[in-house]
Parts: structure tokens; sequence; C-alpha cells
């Protein structure tokens, strides 16, 4: 056999096992990936054909909505999948501001629904015109209500229109908490709130924006004072948070989630709108984490039954309460995740393939 030959063989011999490799890796892939389809999804899929009175649940992981393999990995270990993904996105000039259709499209593809918490942090611009900073934050409410920032809300609503399926946006959430420049420390009144939200939802509705499912998520007690009224809103949210004993400095105590929960969900019950808990999670500094998630699945589908959607907060490293970094996960906690599975067992909280057409429904009727 002549040289050139067998050089020739042996490049094709190479290719064929390049070629073989990376079929091998593919059909890995795809057994990999139908295996989590047939078996671990098939487990729960037949919950989407439940009634709509049950109660669905959602997760907040910060690799979402770039990222669906550890939302996947918690979907297993806890039995059911997630129907709604919540994620953060503050106003501003960059890139990343803007409304971003693909993620969107990640998160349906996922076969769940988009929660957007939009965050009007007014200190992120850079055009000409505004007022400099820290002057811009003072008020930053009325001046939104007064249409300074009708540039970034018809942008950002136009962008809403043309993707066109339901999502939940949660406006200028907590609306009494100190971290925030739109809550009372920078001088924004009940009022400015109320102003702001009907500004704001008038742009979006003036440009068709229907698909948006609006979400009110006060913190404390004593808030309807900041309630934009019902025909403004279509849900009501709130954030309940277990420090235990991590601010004990500050007289917090181990207290369980219907301690926690109860005054702001009276409150909120007279508004006669679902409900949805945004926000949950337990540290785990006084007391026992996995009876408290176990307890407050079992209590929210005893006695907080206008709650129709509970988004877990999975996040091992927070830093909004500004002193602390604080590790929510649960992910990483197989005794949390035994107990919690107990009680998901039983049936109440459920996935819903057509959720997207319950809310499409929903929006037209």
């Amino acid at each position: 056999m002549s040289r050139p030959l067998k050089l020739m063989l042996g490049v094709g011999y190479v290719v064929l096992l390049l070629v073989l490799f990376r079929g091998i890796k593919a059909l890995e892939g795809r057994v990999r990936q139908g295996y989590y389809t047939h078996v671990t999804r098939r487990m729960v899929t037949e919950t989407s054909k439940l009634p709509p009175e049950r109660c669905v649940l959602g997760v907040y992981k910060p690799e979402l909505p770039y990222s669906f393999d550890p939302m996947e990995q918690l979907e297993d270990s806890l039995g059911l999948r997630f129907t709604l993904v919540s994620f953060y996105q503050a106003w501003g000039d960059e890139p990343h501001h803007r409304f971003k259709p693909a993620l969107m499209d990640r998160i349906v593809d996922q076969g769940c629904v988009p929660v957007v918490t939009w965050e009007p942090w007014v200190s992120q611009f850079g055009r000409e015109g505004l007022e400099p900073m820290p002057h811009r934050e003072h008020r930053s409410l009325a001046d939104i209500a007064d249409g300074v920032y009708d540039f970034h809300i018809e942008a950002w609503a136009r962008a809403a229109v043309g993707w066109g399926r339901p999502f939940f946006l949660r406006f200028a959430h907590e609306m009494t908490n100190p971290q925030y420049p739109w809550s009372p420390g920078y001088g924004n009144s009940p009022e400015d709130y109320r102003r702001a939200w009907w500004h704001v939802r008038a742009v979006f509705d003036s440009l068709g924006a229907h698909n948006v499912i609006w979400v009110w998520c006060p913190y404390g007690t004593d808030v309807l004072a900041y309630y934009p009224g019902d025909r403004q809103v279509d849900w009501v949210a709130m954030d309940v948070f277990n420090y235990g004993e991590l601010l004990s400095g500050e007289h917090e105590i181990w207290l369980s989630f219907d301690q926690l929960a109860s005054p702001l969900y009276r409150e909120l019950a007279t508004l006669r709108k679902p409900i949805m808990i945004a926000e949950v999670g337990s540290g785990d500094i006084g007391g026992s984490r996995e009876v408290w998630y176990r307890e407050m699945l079992t209590q929210i589908r005893k006695k907080f039954t206008l709650v129709k959607a509970v988004v877990l907060f999975d996040n091992p490293a927070d830093r909004t309460s500004g002193r602390f970094t604080i590790d929510w996960s649960i992910d990483s906690d197989r005794d949390v995740l035994r107990e919690m599975r107990s009680v998901l067992d039983e049936g109440y909280f459920v996935y819903r393939e057509d959720y997207l057409e319950v809310l499409s429904q929903q929006q037209s009727d």
C-alpha cells in the first residue's frame, strides 16, 4: 500500500472516530433528556388535569432564566414541576434592562410562565435632562407619575406587546421596604405610589399590553393606602421570610409561616384577589428549617386558601438585607426536600401544563 493511500486512510479513520464520538455524545444527551421527560416528569404531568382551585408552585434561582439545569434538579428532588419561573429586572439604559423576548421564550419553552419583578431603580439612567444623582432618587415615584421616564416605560411596554404571551409583572414591589428608593424613606407617599402605578399601567394599556398580569406586592402590614385599586390590579402578593435568630439584636425570633403571613394575609384577603406568595424562605438559625417548610405547605393548603401560587426563593447568597449574606437555598438540604415532598405528594400543589392558556383566557374575559 502506497504512503499517500495509508495517510488518506489514517485521516479517514480519525474523522470517523470523531464523528462516532460526537454522535455518541449527542445520543447520550438525547437519552438523558428523554429519561427526564418521559420518566421523571411523566409522574407529575397528569397533575395539569386537576382543578384550577389547587395551588401552583414557582421558583426563583439566580441561574434562571439563563440555565434551567438547577431548576430541573430541584424538580426531580421534589417530584413536582414548577409552573412559574421568577426573575428580577431593574430599570436602566443598558441592554440587560430591556424587555427580553428570548429569555421569556426560554421560560415558555420550559413549560412555565414568567414572573417578572420590575424594579424602578432610576439611578441606572445616564441620559441628559434627568436630575443628577442622588437627588434623582428623591420622590422618584412622583417623576414616574409625571411621565419623566416614559421613554423607558413605553419601550418596555411595546416589546411586551410584541412578545404577546401572558406573564406576571410585579411592579415596584415591597413599596414600604426602606431598602428601595421607591419607599417612604426617599420621600415617596402612598399617593405618589398610586399615581405612579396608575401612570405605568395606563401607558401599557394604551399600547395594547393586555397580556400583562399586574401583581401588587406590599411589605409588612397597614399597607392598603398603597393599593392602586381593583381595576388596576390582577393579583396581590406577599413576601414571607423567617430570619430566625439571625437578627436577634433586633428582637427577631424563630417564627412559623403562619405567624409571619397571617397579619398581611388578613389584609390582602379583603381585596378578593388571587394571592401569590411571591418570595418565601426560611433561615436555619434558631429552629428546624425542614419543619418550617413542611408546615408552610400544610398551612397554605389548610388555612391560606386564597393563595393560588407560591414561588420558592432559592438563593444561596442573598445580599438584599444590606448587612448579611443569607443562604435561603433548599436544593442542597435533603431534610427540607424530604419534608416538603411529604406534603407535595398529597396533590394539593400541582403543575399546570396549560397554565399559559388558562391565563390567556382570564385576560381576555
